[in-house]
């Protein structure tokens, strides 16, 4: 079933600086690509599936594959987003310093950064367990992944029935008798 959905956009978490990517209505995610520098998250790719196709995004952050990097496989289609976490510089200029991905089966990462400091910020970014995930946003520069935000879905399938599929909306009207 295919429904247009309107999105929400949260966040970014993170820095200010750098180019605006995004990835608006991806719902479908099958991998998402970490490259970190053991510092900050440097790179991000996803995986997504659009009618049935897998689709790769552009390369977000370097160009250059860094120290270490992970692909998160998903067990597309059951395994999808339930929550995204971390830290990032708290300034400005900042940039994402370590993501967690957390999905209904299982928890991956966290990247980047492990140790916590007073300068890093915590983000939490939960989505809930009605596949509501409609695409991430960013901005980044040549080094590094500088902020990230989700889209969630307003309606998500799981509210619509195949029976049902228009709402309707419907406004009581009181009635007044001839006695009142």
């Amino acid at each position: 079933m295919s429904v247009n959905m309107n999105v929400i956009k949260v966040g970014p978490a993170g820095g200010l600086s750098g180019t605006v990517w995004d990835e608006k209505g991806k719902s479908e995610i099958a991998k998402i690509f970490v490259s970190d520098n053991g510092q900050s998250i440097c790179s991000l790719q996803f995986l997504f599936v659009d009618n049935g196709c897998f689709v790769l995004s552009d390369k977000h952050g370097s160009a250059i594959t860094s120290k270490y990097f992970t692909t998160v496989a998903l067990d597309f289609p059951s395994e999808f987003l339930t929550s995204i976490r971390g830290f990032c510089l708290h300034n400005n200029l900042g940039d994402l310093r370590s993501i967690t991905f957390v999905t209904n089966k299982r928890t991956y990462g966290p990247y980047g950064q492990m140790a916590t400091s007073s300068s890093l910020k915590e983000f939490f970014f939960q989505l809930g367990v009605d596949r509501c995930f409609g695409g991430f946003h960013g901005t980044e520069t040549d080094n590094c992944i500088t902020s990230i935000g989700v889209y969630v879905k307003a309606i998500t399938s799981s509210m619509i029935t195949p029976t049902n599929s228009q709402v309707r909306v419907t406004r009581r009207v009181a009635v007044k008798s001839e006695e009142d």
